[in-house]
């Protein structure tokens, strides 16, 4: 993208359409109806499929949120359902309900790898996976930077950022270089002021802007604003206040949750940059019509209470200026006060109204748009709940998931190259940064990742079960296959434990000197006298 310089328009356009797209993505992650309602309506700038348009006409675009109400009175009975948050919860889980274990090399220190489990093999390390996991399926994609501070804790760690506070910029579809901005707090209004943290190869420049909120302004000194003023930089030889890394590597990486993405596919500026699970442009009018259903069904919901009509006969008053009323109490009536019908008869005096509620169609209609939904985000309705059946084992459950398994599994690549990558460089800024502590690393560290499909203990007990009745496996082979994570060393012992287990010892009957009743057996002289001529 376009390099940063003073004065210049802000955001950079290259991240104009990045900042529309994140935008639409936020509305609809975040399903709160106001804001749906705000974004889409008079004060909106997008359209569904997020077209600008010049004119606010509102029936250019069949959108349900933010068209205009006659009735004010019926705005708040539009409802949202929350498909966009569903499915980035799930990709999430999909993704990390699991985390992959970070491991040293084998031939690296023990050290390395207990410097390793300190850093990231924690609870706080893999929460930060789940959280970037959801970000990455809402937002299009999600940064991971190394960051440090020695008064939070001592060592480095890795930072996930949005991608509409991010600029990349790339070559030949390797990321290059990323500038990272955040808006500081300022005493006047009109002043805005923003910290650029430049992640380059081996360094990390840091600028700070004092401008407006549509220009970047002229560059400040970092001790200007409280919030810059204690980062220790040096000057470089090309003139930048940067924070030299101690290693030639760049401590920055990008996680694309969808490539390629159709958007951008031809922009050689975005291209790289990846498609959401929650706003992208063929999903948003899917979404409207979600919705429209779901406030339908409600509203036949709100309708169908059931009403009375009853002649003026039955009604009673109040008294005076009171009005009247109808006794709904009241067993028995005096006055008939019944009239006669087209046909003849007598009508009654109370007549009853109960609409219809039509559950079964609302349901069938949104469940359709749902399951297109899924289809085009890459996931299986099994997963989302859709599904009435029961699966007997986990090998039908595995299949029913199958497009959830194979989405997560692509997901997975691109967040395991970020995942290898930044634990690498963080664990070798570490050991610069903080000398007494970090350990030095050869080789670069590996991702032990579970399967995301697998089958539950009672299955596998079930399958060697199965096994042992049909005498088709070998004790090892039960073994390895109940435990897939062990070791060939481990697989032995428990093979020796089992052997050792059923072995029975068994009597000696045939062959050996006691028969089993005491007496002595076989050939052998029993000490009894026989007479020559005597039968035997």
């Amino acid at each position: 993208m376009t390099s940063i310089r003073a004065n210049m328009a802000w955001p950079p356009p290259e991240l104009g359409k990045v900042t529309a797209r994140v935008a639409e993505c936020r509305v609809w992650w975040g399903g709160d109806p106001t804001k749906l309602d705000d974004f889409y309506g008079a004060g909106g700038r997008t359209s569904p499929s997020g077209t600008t348009l010049k004119r606010r006409a509102q029936d250019a675009w069949d959108a349900f949120w933010g068209r205009t109400q006659h009735n004010p009175s019926q705005s708040g009975k539009r409802l949202h359902a929350p498909i966009g948050k569903d499915i980035a919860q799930l990709s999430a889980t999909s993704l990390f309900s699991k985390p992959p274990v970070i491991l040293a090399a084998d031939d690296e220190l023990d050290t390395v790898q207990a410097r390793v489990d300190d850093l990231f093999n924690t609870p706080r390390f893999h929460s930060s996976l789940y959280t970037a996991g959801e970000t990455s399926s809402a937002l299009t994609g999600v940064f991971g930077r190394v960051v440090w501070d020695d008064q939070v804790q001592q060592g480095t760690w890795i930072e996930w950022v949005d991608p509409d506070h991010a600029i990349p910029e790339w070559s030949r579809g390797r990321l290059k270089s990323v500038t990272f901005f955040t808006e500081l707090e300022s005493d006047d209004p009109r002043d805005v002021w923003r910290h650029l943290e430049r992640y380059e190869r081996g360094r990390i420049v840091h600028e700070l802007y004092k401008g407006t909120q549509h220009n970047l302004g002229t560059l400040q000194e970092l001790g200007a604003h409280d919030a810059t003023a204690d980062i220790r930089v040096e000057l470089a030889g090309d003139g930048y206040s940067i924070v030299d890394l101690g290693v030639d590597e760049l401590a920055v990486e990008y996680v694309p949750n969808q490539l390629p993405n159709p958007e951008w596919a031809e922009d050689p500026q975005l291209r790289n940059l990846g498609a959401s699970d929650v706003g992208a442009v063929d999903l948003v009018p899917l979404y409207h019509q979600i919705d429209r259903t779901y406030s339908s069904l409600m509203r036949d919901v709100r309708v169908a209470q059931a009403r009375m009509f009853a002649s003026s006969e039955v009604l009673q008053h109040r008294g005076a200026g009171q009005g009247m009323f109808l006794p709904e109490d009241q067993e028995l009536f005096t006055q008939v006060g019944t009239g006669i019908g087209k046909e003849g008869g007598a009508e009654s005096i109370f007549q009853f109204h109960q609409p219809a509620i039509r559950v079964l169609e609302h349901d069938q209609v949104g469940e359709m748009l749902l399951r297109e939904v899924l289809r085009r985000t890459g996931y299986s309705p099994v997963s989302f709940g859709m599904s009435d059946e029961v699966a007997q084992t986990a090998t039908e459950a595995a299949g029913k998931k199958e497009s959830t398994v194979t989405t997560t599994e692509g997901k997975a690549r691109y967040f395991g190259v970020a995942i290898q990558h930044l634990t690498t460089v963080a664990l070798r800024i570490d050991q610069k940064k903080f000398p007494h502590l970090g350990v030095e690393l050869h080789e670069p560290l590996d991702l032990d990742w579970p399967p995301f499909a697998q089958e539950s203990d009672l299955s596998r007990a079930q399958t060697v079960q199965a096994w042992e009745t049909a005498k088709a496996a070998s004790t090892r082979t039960k073994v390895r296959y109940l435990h897939p994570g062990w070791t060939e060393e481990q697989i032995d012992e428990e093979v020796e434990l089992i052997d050792a287990a059923n072995t029975v010892e068994m009597p000696a009957f045939f062959g050996s000197d006691t028969a089993p009743d005491g007496q002595v057996s076989g050939d052998q002289d029993v000490g009894v006298d026989v007479d020559e001529g005597d039968d035997v």
